[in-house]
């Protein structure tokens, strides 16, 4: 009897340790499960950009970033990701679309690869004012009105959500050249001018009979080294912080389009935001995008002058001229933009 009653005892004991061992099994598991709902709180979210470090976009990028982490308290991590290493404007946009990444700041001219009624914005001496600054208000003041806005109802129709009154100012784009000035549209023919890979960039060009060759930026500075091209038409501050005024010559001032960014970011992943967070992003995008304009402005300003002591001729055009030869180049965008829109742009601006 003592046998079997030591027996059962050492089983009970058995039993008991074993059932102990399941519950601090399924502690460690609630533990586990608690940990990984922490880690989820945060979310990480990808802005990739093709511009370099040195750019205001990028500067704008970082403010973006600070705010967002600051206002969500560190909840919402922003990683910014320069210089194409994600791909050329047109796959960081297919990129957003798809959202392998949350966020991209494109140029107007790209994105209307996507959103036709964009390059409107793009079009030749189509925003009013007579220097960059008066230029930037107008855009500003344009960037509230309904007509603009249509560009932003467009965007969601391709997976997209841009943000209309986020105005990423970059200014005039100029054509610079190795060999010859530019003066007046005839000096164009046959140039060999790279631009950005959008129709809104390569159409002006074509008009004035230029030889035009779409290709990453990444791409030309070597390429105007090894004369695959003969120039290339940028912002100011893009010329000099790509530093073309090593393999170019002249700045010739033709001020043919009036560029700003437009921010968008994946449509699937913003309606996935609760309306706090949908708020911080869209605060964040335009007070980020009122300190990158502003950069942006007084950039142009002084690299300009910087160019100039590194060599660079700066060439007044005729701008009339440019004006003329350009003026009907919006109606090749018609029939994607609508045959009035053009038209509403402008009237917006009175």
């Amino acid at each position: 009897m003592n046998m079997k009653k030591a027996l059962t005892v050492f089983s009970s004991l058995l039993l008991t340790a074993s059932l102990a061992a399941c519950g601090g099994s399924q502690d460690t598991s609630k533990q586990s499960n608690s940990t990984t709902s922490n880690k989820e709180e945060v979310m990480n979210i990808k802005l990739g950009h093709v511009t370099n470090d040195q750019s205001a976009i990028h500067k704008g990028s970082i403010k973006f970033k600070e705010l967002v982490e600051e206002k969500s308290d560190g909840k919402m991590i922003v990683e910014v990701i320069p210089g194409g290493q994600l791909g050329s404007e047109k796959d960081l946009i297919e990129s957003t679309q798809i959202g392998t990444i949350q966020i991209t700041i494109p140029s107007a001219a790209v994105l209307s690869n996507f959103v036709p009624k964009a390059s409107v914005l793009t079009l030749p001496y189509v925003i009013n004012g007579k220097d960059e600054r008066e230029k930037y208000k107008t855009f500003v003041e344009l960037a509230k009105t309904a007509a603009y806005k249509e560009i932003g109802t467009q965007a969601e129709t391709v997976n997209l959500v841009a943000f209309p009154e986020a105005v990423w100012w970059v200014g005039d784009r100029h054509l610079t050249t190795a060999e010859n000035p530019v003066k007046k549209p005839e000096d164009m023919k046959g140039l060999k001018v790279r631009t950005p890979d959008a129709k809104a960039h390569t159409e002006p060009f074509r008009i004035m009979d230029a030889n035009v060759t779409p290709m990453n930026i990444a791409e030309v500075y070597m390429s105007l080294k090894t004369g695959t091209i003969e120039a290339q038409e940028n912002s100011i501050n893009q010329i000099y912080t790509n530093k073309f005024y090593e393999v170019q010559k002249y700045v010739n001032l033709t001020g043919h389009m009036t560029q700003n960014e437009l921010p968008i970011v994946s449509k699937q992943w913003f309606d996935s935001l609760n309306d706090e967070q949908k708020k911080i992003i869209t605060d964040a995008m335009y007070e980020s995008g009122e300190y990158m304009s502003e950069l942006q402005l007084t950039a142009n300003e002084e690299e300009l002058e910087i160019l100039k002591e590194n060599g660079m001729e700066v060439v007044e055009v005729d701008i009339e001229a440019f004006k003329k030869a350009t003026a009907d180049t919006y109606k090749s965008f018609e029939d994607q933009v609508g045959k009035d829109y053009y038209e509403k742009i402008i009237a917006a601006q009175e």
